[in-house]
């Protein structure tokens, strides 16, 4: 099982004969195969870090305004992009893997290539995993944003860089309403 400050680099669905479906995780320590569903390793990886896998999923579908094959968030470093990995052989069979966004170093058509240098093969178009990869970003920009006010010190004067920066917000809002 993973420790919650060790990083996720991928986990993908993987049909193993005589087994059935698996999954293949990656992680800092390397890579290992799993003997359950993709979606139950999921759940086990946000309940070791103390996260509701339903109300992520749920936030991360209310600030991205869609509803299937989302992005998910795990914590500031990790954002896990899904990718078509394989056809499905049943019907609910599990065909999307996830990629931590942070660890692709380069998005060819048909692979994926990490900051390793491995491979990964994926089966749909190449746009699909653009549009989540702009996704990603859109999530990044929401929660991360939130993580460093939280990290902020409230404590300390305004500059005015910082009244500026407000104006500005302040701004944006009103012509949003008008």
């Amino acid at each position: 099982m993973e420790g919650v400050d060790i990083v996720l680099i991928y986990i993908l669905p993987f049909y193993l004969d005589g087994v059935g479906d698996v999954c293949k995780i990656k992680d800092e320590k390397g890579e290992r195969i799993v003997y359950i569903k993709l979606v139950n390793m999921l759940k086990n990886i946000y309940r070791e870090r103390m996260l509701d896998f339903k109300e992520v999923r749920r936030k991360c579908r209310k600030v991205l305004n869609q509803k299937n094959v989302i992005p998910l968030m795990l914590n500031e470093g990790e954002l896990l992009i899904p990718v078509k990995i394989r056809k499905a052989r049943t019907a609910r069979d599990e065909v999307y893997g996830y990629i931590n966004f942070y660890f692709i170093d380069k998005i060819e058509d048909g692979c994926i290539i990490l900051k390793d240098g491995q491979k990964i093969l994926y089966i749909e178009s190449y746009r699909s995993v653009i549009k989540r990869t702009k996704l990603v970003k859109t999530l990044e920009k929401e929660f991360c944003d939130k993580i460093k006010l939280e990290k902020f010190d409230f404590n300390a004067p305004a500059t005015k860089g910082d009244i500026a920066f407000i104006l500005n917000e302040i701004l944006y809002l009103k012509k949003l309403l008008e």
